[in-house]
């Protein structure tokens, strides 16, 4: 769906001033973590940079829940005596100035089934830094396991020396009265990956013994981001629907390509669709987010929150720019809402001659607006399989969240490569007509996920009710992918009818607490096929006589409950439409 204006915007992408840009702020504001201060002169210059060309920007202040950096060590004591190197973690509880001492436990990857047949209540864990899961799920499970404290062994190989900085918090955002105690009380720090794996092999002999101390505070402070609005012309009949784009602004020190390539990108994208502001459709808002490492994604949170009403009625689509450029990266990797599993390929087939299927889109990163219902996409080039494997999962570099995150980690060519793909895609969805959104994947992906969940065992809540709603609905996203607007006022109801679908479908599809809510994050029961459905997996594997079940049979009834609702609501948009369109034919 691209439009014809598509490959002299795609030439048109100046590497030479993104990369200016990813100087300046890599040099000037190397160490642009949340609250240290570089990252408001950042947040300054990007601001300044797009008001320099013409879009409404400015800094968005809010108050968020943080940590300070402190100091640690870790002696081990017994098998042996010896004392690898650390880094303290962030959002930990600091240990008594003696410190702890604890047996040392190995959990492999930390993930849920780790822990199965291991007692570690007042122990200290052993887990490896990976997305399998999460870090701060990590942590919140050693947590509601009752562990101590928790050692992160770095990814990548066993003879670098790197050692990552990693924050805790799991609460996604700012927390609230229900979710406070949810943020994990930890002692905690990380380590190399040679010292870890040294340590496992202990653990796998016999009984280790540790002694850890870290200090480090929990506050309250105040950040800035930068967000500049960029407005369709006053006669775009669409004016008021906006796209996201975004990428984290704070970084660990110097944070090359996490993230201020994505930064350099954004900058320049901006810049290009400035000088094409007559071209736009829609509007389209750049959001550097602030509070991204340590105090899990409060920047994008924040922006949800503070402007859920624009988004729900004008949001189109969430573009998340993160780690564009890095060396050794070979091939294009998109992970998307279904809705816009489609929306990249002509861009792709310009670019570089190949379609290219997108994966499943998780939240990570900044993907905060899966509740509210906005569809959206995530893309970089990737580096290879077998490079990951052997880097232990470092899908983001062996260097990331490292002082090694420096300009030999950043390929310039991959960079170029990253900034087309993305100048393209974000120009076709604030320019193309009929939006790029196709309502039938993402129907048919919930209902086939729906019903291998049900088809597993036993229906406490008498969720079958759901399936004839799931049927139609799919019967009706089909008529609507196939609709062809003959006229600018049905076109129009189009796009609407597209957009009202996709906020009551992705909660159901994407999330555990629904529309109004943030899960944690890396949040385990996200994994399953319809998270929402996660009791129904715990109600299953109890025993008949066990009380729990009953408590998860009254969850499970109010699950069916936002299931019923959004679903009729969802085949009413599609059934308004087609009503609508009849009139205007009748006219």
């Amino acid at each position: 769906m691209t439009t014809s204006a598509l490959p002299s915007i795609l030439e048109a992408f100046d590497l030479d001033r993104a990369m200016a840009h990813v100087r300046w702020l890599s040099e000037r504001t190397p160490n642009r973590i949340s609250g240290g201060g570089q990252d408001r002169l950042a947040a300054e210059y990007i601001r300044d940079t797009l008001a320099s060309y013409g879009l409404a920007a400015g800094l968005q202040e809010f108050d968020t829940y943080t940590s300070t950096i402190g100091s640690g060590s870790l002696d081990v004591l017994s098998p042996e005596a010896w004392t690898p190197v650390v880094k303290p973690c962030l959002h930990i509880d600091p240990t008594p100035p003696g410190g702890v001492v604890g047996e040392l436990v190995a959990v492999g990857p930390g993930g849920r089934e780790d822990y199965i047949g291991l007692d570690v209540r007042g122990k200290i864990v052993l887990a490896e830094v990976s997305y399998a899961p999460a870090t701060p799920e990590k942590a919140r499970l050693a947590y509601e396991q009752g562990a101590i404290g928790i050692v992160l062994m770095n990814w990548g190989t066993s003879d670098q020396d790197n050692i990552p900085w990693r924050a805790l918090k799991a609460v996604w955002g700012n927390p609230t009265r229900a979710t406070w105690n949810e943020i994990p009380r930890l002692h905690a720090l990380a380590i190399t990956r040679r010292d870890g794996e040294r340590l496992k092999a202990q653990c796998r002999q016999g009984k280790v013994e540790v002694r850890l101390r870290v200090t480090g505070q929990r506050l309250w402070a105040r950040v800035a981001q930068p967000i500049a609005w960029l407005h369709a012309p006053e006669s775009s009949p669409e004016r008021e629907q906006f796209v996201v784009v975004s990428g984290h602004l704070d970084a660990w020190e110097p944070g090359v390509t996490d993230n201020a390539s994505g930064n350099g990108v954004m900058i320049e994208i901006a810049r290009l669709l400035a000088e094409r502001r007559d071209e736009l459709r829609r509007s389209v808002v750049f959001c550097f987010w602030n509070g991204h490492e340590i105090a899990e994604a409060a920047g994008s949170t924040h922006f949800v929150d503070t402007h859920w009403e624009e988004l729900n009625r004008n949001g189109v689509a969430y573009t998340n720019i993160d780690s564009v450029g890095m060396r050794g990266a070979d091939h294009l990797a998109v992970n998307s809402s279904p809705e816009l599993r489609d929306a990249h390929q002509a861009i792709a087939e310009e670019l570089f001659g190949e379609r290219l299927a997108s994966k499943r889109l998780e939240r990570i990163g900044d993907q905060s607006f899966f509740g509210v219902g906005v569809p959206a996409i995530s893309a970089r080039h990737a580096l290879p399989d077998a490079v990951v494997r052997a880097w232990n999962g470092a899908t983001l570099g062996w260097w990331n969240h490292t002082d090694k995150d420096t300009f030999d980690t950043l390929d310039e060519a991959v960079l170029e490569r990253d900034g087309r793909f993305w100048t393209g895609l974000i120009h076709d969805l604030v320019s193309a007509e009929p939006l790029p959104h196709l309502a039938a994947p993402a129907v048919e992906e919930l209902r086939a996920r729906f019903n291998t969940m049900l088809a597993e065992g036993e229906d406490p809540a008498e969720l079958g009710r759901v399936q004839p709603l799931l049927d139609r609905l799919a019967e009706r996203a089909v008529w609507l992918d196939g609709l062809q607007a003959a006229t600018e006022e049905a076109l129009l109801a189009r796009n609407e009818a597209l957009l009202r679908l996709s906020r009551h479908v992705t909660p159901l599809r994407a999330t555990v607490v629904g529309k109004y809510g943030q899960d944690s994050y890396g949040l385990s029961d996200l994994k399953e096929p319809v998270p929402m459905l996660a009791p129904l997996s715990r109600y299953r594997q109890l025993a008949a006589d066990d009380p729990e079940r009953h408590l998860l049979r009254t969850e499970l009834l109010r699950v069916r409950h936002r299931f019923t609702d959004a679903l009729t609501a969802s085949i009413e948009v599609i059934d308004t439409l087609e009503s609508r369109l009849r009139s205007l034919r009748a006219d």
